[in-house]
């Protein structure tokens, strides 16, 4: 009987094992499976976030895109109304804006807020058009803001009585004051405020005003 006992006992242990053996194959197969699955859904989720995030990148590129051109449409309102240009001189403002803006380094909402400083200043819509490419090189080779470039430019036109059409003249006046001395953008308005009309009324032009103060500022 107890030899009987045993043999029973050494079968169940070996069914036992067998069962086991089997439960493990299947854990595996599962487990194998189950990270198929994750994999899977990891790589799901990594397409759908990049998906997102085109998405969004897209919507920025649309929403600042949509808002450039609500200021540029708001400045050259602002153009229109100062300068009291009809339909066709509006037209030729907002399109060399836009040209201007295109091929250069200065934005179209920036060409027009340089329209909009000249036309403070009294500037017809052709002069504003003769004018601005000047101003655009002052700014540029100066690195100076545009608009303030169109307003201290027009003004010493004006303090020295000239008329619109020079404006050519005053802004490579500028440049060379600015490109040979120690004057900057903010000394030059600083100073003309108080030496414009003098030297207009003691007969010297802008070129020998501006040598003057030329050497005065390096000194």
């Amino acid at each position: 009987n107890s030899s009987k006992a045993i043999k029973n006992q050494s079968k169940d242990l070996r069914n036992l094992k067998k069962d086991l053996s089997g439960s493990t194959k299947a854990t595996k197969a599962a487990t194998k499976s189950s990270n198929g699955m994750a994999k899977q859904f990891v790589k799901g989720a990594a397409a759908i976030g990049l998906a997102v995030a085109a998405f969004r990148t897209a919507a920025g590129v649309v929403s600042n895109a949509i808002q450039s051109f609500r200021d540029f449409e708001f400045q050259m309102a602002k153009v229109g109304a100062i300068t009291g240009a009809n339909r066709s001189e509006f037209l030729k403002l907002a399109k060399s804006a836009q040209d201007l803006g295109r091929s250069t380094f200065f934005t179209a909402q920036q060409v027009a807020e340089l329209q909009t400083n000249y036309g403070k200043l009294g500037f017809t819509t052709q002069e504003i058009l003769n004018a601005q490419e000047a101003t655009l090189m002052l700014a540029t080779a100066t690195d100076s803001d545009l608009a303030r470039a169109a307003i201290v430019a027009g003004s010493a036109v004006r303090g020295f009585g000239l008329d619109a059409s020079e404006t050519n003249r005053v802004v490579d006046v500028m440049t060379v004051a600015f490109t040979n001395s120690a004057m900057d953008l903010e000394k030059w308005q600083t100073s003309m405020t108080k030496v414009a009309p003098i030297a207009k009324a003691s007969g010297f032009s802008i070129e020998e005003t501006a040598a003057m103060m030329s050497k005065l500022t390096d000194a």
